[in-house]
């Protein structure tokens, strides 16, 4: 179903229609985002508000809908996909890493409030995952070594590996897992 999430009454229109479709929702993966390289000074209050809306503001209102229908199915996994880019102070997108850092604080939060429902709450933080997008914008050799040389695993990390997080955590198997930041980046950001 394609949607705008920019567009809140839509999205979360898209996420009652999606429920009603399947019987229920079990599972939510707020996952829309977007990293485009920003200088600082040059970010205006419009462009700050769209990076909000683009990488933060969805996954409240996707969880405000997903939720009513997890408590009615009696449990379910909320997944918010942060970003460990803030972590090791990326400077290139300072909006895109202020709204992945503010994910964990929404985690934790919500996690707190679901709880009692049995729904849990958790954030997956992947560090550089070679996308197609990003191998067609941002991978140079320069910019990937420098990557290597932060990282434990001295490879690529792929959507494939970063999506085995996702999975465990939407499956029953991460059943006592919550309010938890897992991050997914080959070692980069360090212990």
């Amino acid at each position: 179903m394609k949607c705008d999430v920019t567009d809140i009454p839509a999205f979360q229109a898209s996420i009652n229609r999606a429920a009603e479709h399947f019987g229920g929702l079990h599972t939510l993966i707020n996952n829309a985002a977007s990293d485009t390289r920003h200088d600082w000074a040059e970010v205006t209050p419009e462009y700050w508000d769209d990076r909000m809306a683009v990488n933060l503001r969805h996954q409240f209102f996707g969880i405000q809908a997903a939720v009513p229908h997890m408590r009615k199915g009696g449990a379910g996994s909320i997944i918010n996909i942060g970003s460990s880019s803030w972590m090791i102070g990326e400077h290139y997108f300072p909006a895109y890493a202020t709204a992945k850092a503010a994910i964990q604080g929404l985690t934790s939060t919500l996690a707190r409030n679901f709880g009692p429902d049995n729904i849990r709450v958790n954030t997956v933080l992947p560090g550089w995952i070679f996308t197609e997008r990003q191998l067609e914008k941002w991978v140079t050799p320069e910019n990937e070594a420098a990557c290597m040389a932060m990282q434990c695993l001295k490879k690529r990390i792929y959507p494939e590996e970063y999506n085995q997080t996702i999975l465990f955590l939407a499956a029953d198997d991460s059943g006592a897992c919550t309010a938890q930041a897992y991050v997914v980046d080959g070692g980069r950001r360090g212990l």
